[in-house]
């Protein structure tokens, strides 16, 4: 088996779990909706993905280290332990009903690359470090990153054990009862990291490219909002004397997107805006609604158009209509986070001595690389989402694209170690 043929085996097998019907799916067109990935954090569907991942480590002569936040570590050891650890990452949880792709990519890729330098002989002189990271994706915890985040400090271990997910079980218990919760924190942190990972959005197939060099990961601001009017009998009540909370909810909504618009063509760049949950009481056709609850989430890769579209969000959830009154409140902030240049370099050079034709571009999804660049040099490596699509049963990139990738990283790497 050579070694395309091996990481698309270890992707189709692990993409098999999560899914109900369990099917291992090896061809885009084989891919229905209903083939989705679901396994949050904790779940017994993500400790099914993590034995996966520990086995096959062991089987390959590595020995895991998982840490006291649910990471899961493997470590190539270099010649000069004095010298800075390169390490690679991703994550292995997923949204419900997403892909087999977003996170796992990363993860089994990682683990590929110290496979190959390992088989070849290679000889390096860092540590060179795969890593799992847990919860990247929120959708147990309510809140994403949380692996990186308590393996970079910005989270404490009190806060994240406390943390409880959608059934009320606090973040240490249910590691513990998926026997993912190690006693210690992994040695030492990173000098470089290096994510892998889908691109999830249609630029790159769009503008025929293979790979995509990260330049930037967008900051993000996330509000909750409730809107409060009056419940009323849809017949009876005068237009001129209702307070529609849905109403006032519609001209947020439009309201976000045309902020969003602006931000996008005064600062020249990519920011976005996108009310994606929405809860509308009582929610029947004959009652004018009374109460509206939605998120508000804003994005941009640059700190000022962020600002931007936060203080004109705001100045709008204060201003008073149609007796509908609103109470907010801001959930999540993350900064942008801009991608070391050392990185950049050794990505761009690994393109280059390859072959591939390439872009620079930033992130509009949120990665674990957000916390790691704060203690590291970091960057990520894009590849092709087909149509663009992820965090659906849809999302798909083509094996070639997952080979050139994992070229690309293993390239990449080899220039950093040299450094």
């Amino acid at each position: 088996m050579n070694n395309m043929e091996r990481i698309k085996k270890i992707l189709i097998e692990q993409g098999s779990i999560g899914r109900e019907n369990g099917k291992a799916i090896s061809e885009y067109k084989e891919l229905t909706i209903n083939d989705g990935v679901t396994r949050p954090a904790g779940t017994d569907r993500d400790k099914n993905t993590r034995d996966y991942f520990v086995d096959l480590c062991k089987k390959n002569g590595f020995d895991p280290f998982v840490d006291i936040f649910g990471n899961i570590f493997i470590t190539l050891n270099g010649s000069n332990s004095d010298l800075g650890k390169i390490m690679m990452g991703s994550h292995l949880d997923s949204v419900v009903q997403g892909g087999m792709f977003d996170g796992a990519m990363g993860v089994f890729s990682a683990f590929e690359v110290l496979l190959r330098l390992k088989e070849s002989g290679y000889r390096n002189q860092r540590d060179i470090v795969a890593a799992a990271f847990t919860g990247e994706e929120g959708s147990a915890f309510h809140q994403p990153m949380l692996g990186s985040n308590g393996f970079t400090g910005n989270i404490s271990k009190a806060n994240l054990w406390a943390l409880k997910n959608r059934d009320g079980v606090d973040f240490k218990s249910a590691m513990q009862r998926i026997e993912y919760l190690g006693d210690s924190e992994f040695p030492g942190k990173p000098e470089y990291y290096l994510e892998y990972h889908i691109e999830q959005g249609p630029v790159l197939e769009e503008k025929g490219k293979e790979i995509g060099v990260v330049t930037s990961i967008t900051g993000q601001c996330v509000l909750s909002v409730e809107v409060n009017g009056i419940q009323g009998h849809s017949g009876t009540t005068p237009m001129e004397m209702r307070s529609d909370a849905l109403v006032r909810a519609a001209g947020i909504i439009a309201m976000v997107d045309k902020i969003a618009r602006e931000a996008s063509k005064k600062y020249n760049n990519h920011s976005v805006g996108t009310v994606g949950e929405l809860s509308v009481e009582p929610g029947r056709f004959n009652v004018i609604p009374g109460h509206v609850a939605m998120k508000i989430d804003l994005r941009s890769e640059h700190s000022d158009s962020l600002a931007y579209m936060k203080k004109k969000v705001l100045e709008e959830l204060e201003t008073k209509r149609n007796g509908v009154n609103i109470k907010y409140s801001i959930v999540a902030e993350v900064e942008s986070s801009i991608m070391s240049d050392k990185v950049m370099d050794a990505i761009r050079a690994s393109v280059k001595s390859l072959g591939f034709s390439s872009m620079e571009m930033p992130s509009g999804a949120g990665h674990d690389t957000i916390p790691m660049s704060k203690i590291a040099e970091a960057g990520m490596i894009f590849v092709p989402s087909i149509k663009g699509l992820s965090h659906t049963p849809l999302e798909w990139t083509d094996f070639k694209d997952v080979e050139n990738g994992l070229e690309v990283l293993l390239g990449a790497v080899k220039n950093l170690d040299k450094n």
